[in-house]
């Protein structure tokens, strides 16, 4: 809860470094208080994975709430790891054009169109394997020493 806490109290602190305890504990916890915000969703306002339709307030705002700090602590993991903090930007941009593509694929392959599968598939791939690069990345251990982002926090730490 500690390394939650610090992550949302860093929210715009995109300079540093962050270990990968900090990151991963930060990305337990949030996993954990989102699932309670979607049980929340369920039992107070009747949301279902069936309804679209139906309201998700609660998980929501705590997805706009925790949106800025994610990315926060996600920079300043790639820093640790002596990778530059805008490769988040360049993996939410794939994510966005591939989730364009999916889309433009669905639609294409309803109206009875045979390439509408390959884009499908094309931007899904695309995701899947940026995805996996990126957990590899935040799974990597620190860059040893003083990098061009600062100390290593895990020697700080000691």
């Amino acid at each position: 809860m500690k390394w939650w806490l610090t992550c949302i109290k860093n929210y715009v602190k995109f300079e540093g470094r962050a270990r990968r305890k900090e990151y991963w504990m930060f990305v337990l916890f949030n996993a954990i208080f989102m699932l309670a915000a979607m049980l929340l969703d369920v039992l107070l306002f009747g949301a279902s994975l069936t309804n679209p339709a139906k309201p998700r307030y609660l998980s929501s705002l705590y997805g706009l709430f925790v949106f800025l700090p994610a990315m926060s602590v996600m920079v300043r993991r790639l820093h640790d790891i002596g990778r530059n903090g805008w490769w988040v930007a360049g993996y939410y941009g794939l994510a966005i054009v591939c989730t364009v593509l999916i889309v433009i694929g669905g639609i294409l392959a309803l109206g009875g169109k045979g390439i509408g599968g390959v884009f499908t598939i094309a931007g899904a791939l695309a995701i899947v394997v940026a995805a996996v690069w990126m957990i590899v990345w935040m799974c990597k251990d620190s860059q040893p020493g003083t990098n061009e982002y600062g100390p290593n926090p895990k020697e700080i730490a000691e």
